[in-house]
């Protein structure tokens, strides 16, 4: 009879893909009782977390350890009762929890209440676990709107909790390109969820992307993540929309493409970009958060929010004689250097750590 794996709780404001493969990663070694933190109206949240409250009362004293992905209000509870029954609280930090964009209204930061149970969120942990070392504290020019510098220690100056960086990890197994699909040259790719919001098109630079279509008609640009009928208003002709697919499909859509573009105001360690690299696209990156850390010398880094500057970028990527050979660098850099292994030996192995 094997023996019972010891209980982690684990908190999350959404089922996203880095909540999935973390939950799978742990299970591994762990029991894990895990609970959402999404109220659907704003006027819901008391309600949620009356339900958390529940939740830890419940489980509190048979769990070794507490893991919650991004700091905000959904890890306040968990880090509270973490310090009160002595079980340590590791808090991933992903990103929005990292940042404040003013202009956009984007990260936790921003938002002067949930900014603040961020900080108590941080102040109360017993480890933060950022996904790249950017998210901890980075130089910020891409654009001048807002704060020179990001990072929670940027906004939490007076933060002390310890912090090891343990990155993302893919299967370079499943994202590989799919040899029987023809890659077309001059195309330009990129996927981004919440398209019909002008926000989002902003933050993640769709709005540069469709600029840059019209000013640059020989080359072909695919968005992925078009909600049913939707368009944008003047369209550019050579700006193609896919619906969100699934990850085998992605996969087929990635492989016929010679470049990725992910030119977002805000980003910490992207999936789709890490996702297109190890299926052979050559990167075109903005200078934000970890990204031109992760393609290195295998594409190119638009350096500021700037039309002119892009179509020159574009222009320069598109007269690269062999984008096969950049591709498949860019391949190895992310086969080799960010497995899913590696993030699965960091954080098992902190958490085992942490627990003593």
């Amino acid at each position: 009879m094997s023996a019972r794996k010891p209980i982690l709780l684990y908190f999350y404001p959404a089922q996203s893909s880095f909540v999935v493969k973390d939950l799978a990663l742990m299970q591994k070694e762990y029991e894990v009782r895990h609970q959402g933190f999404l109220p659907v109206k704003k006027w819901q949240t008391p309600l949620v977390w009356l339900g958390q409250l529940f939740f830890l009362l419940r489980h509190i004293w048979q769990a070794q350890a507490l893991v919650c992905m991004f700091a905000g209000y959904h890890s306040w509870f968990p880090a509270l009762f973490g310090k009160i029954a002595a079980k340590p609280c590791l808090i991933v930090a992903g990103g929005t929890d990292c940042v404040s964009f003013p202009s956009i209204g984007y990260g936790v930061f921003a938002n002067p209440v949930l900014g603040r149970f961020a900080r108590w969120s941080y102040q109360l942990a017993a480890h933060i676990a950022p996904v790249h070392e950017k998210l901890v504290w980075q130089d910020y020019t891409y654009q001048t709107n807002d704060f020179p510098h990001q990072g929670f220690r940027y906004h939490c100056p007076t933060l002390v909790t310890p912090h090891t960086v343990i990155y993302n990890g893919y299967n370079a197994e499943f994202w590989k390109q799919d040899f029987t699909i023809e890659r077309q040259p001059n195309s330009f790719l990129t996927v981004c969820a919440g398209l019909n919001m002008r926000f989002t098109q902003r933050l993640k630079g769709v709005d540069l992307i469709l600029e840059v279509a019209g000013r640059v008609p020989e080359a072909t640009f695919t968005i992925v993540g078009a909600p049913e009928g939707f368009k944008f208003p003047n369209q550019p002709a050579n700006v193609r929309l896919l619906p969100k697919m699934p990850l085998e499909d992605l996969k087929a859509v990635y492989s016929a493409h010679t470049f990725y573009l992910q030119l977002s105001m805000s980003e910490g360690f992207p999936n789709a970009l890490s996702e297109s690299m190890l299926c052979g696209c050559v990167p075109i990156v903005s200078q934000v958060g970890a990204m031109p850390d992760l393609i290195a010398d295998t594409g190119f880094v638009l350096s500021q929010r700037n039309i002119h500057l892009l179509e020159r970028l574009v222009r320069e990527a598109m007269e690269v004689e062999n984008t096969q050979k950049l591709g498949q660098k860019a391949r190895e850099i992310m086969a080799s250097h960010y497995p899913e292994q590696r993030r699965e030996r960091g954080l098992i192995g902190l958490l085992q750590k942490l627990v003593g």
